[in-house]
């Protein structure tokens, strides 16, 4: 092999092979570093997403409370937890001047 082939050799691989090999572990490799960071997602986050989780449900209840109000459910809504929260407890966006249906 003369000096011209293995520099010709080179440069192709440089050119062509590694920018090849860079794609192909990124494309293979992506869904497991996915997965890896939402698995340490939900372990770090676990305890911030309670509050989320609760006001949710307690516009959730708000909403069909008020829905059984104006009678527009289909099935009556059992309280899981007594009354329906008052307005002053719910996330700004469910305080409203008048309700919306």
């Amino acid at each position: 092999m003369s000096t011209q082939e293995a520099v010709v050799a080179i440069m192709l691989t440089v050119l062509i092979g590694i920018p090849f090999l860079g794609l192909t572990l990124r494309f293979a490799l992506k869904p497991l570093v996915d997965t890896w960071l939402r698995v340490r997602e939900a372990q770090a986050g676990g305890g911030a997403r309670g509050p989320e989780l609760e006001a949710l449900r307690a516009r959730v209840a708000h909403l069909e409370y008020m829905l059984d109000l104006h009678g527009m459910l289909e099935r009556p809504v059992t309280p899981t937890l007594g009354s329906p929260e008052p307005l002053e407890r719910l996330a700004p966006v469910a305080r409203l001047g008048r309700e919306r249906v």
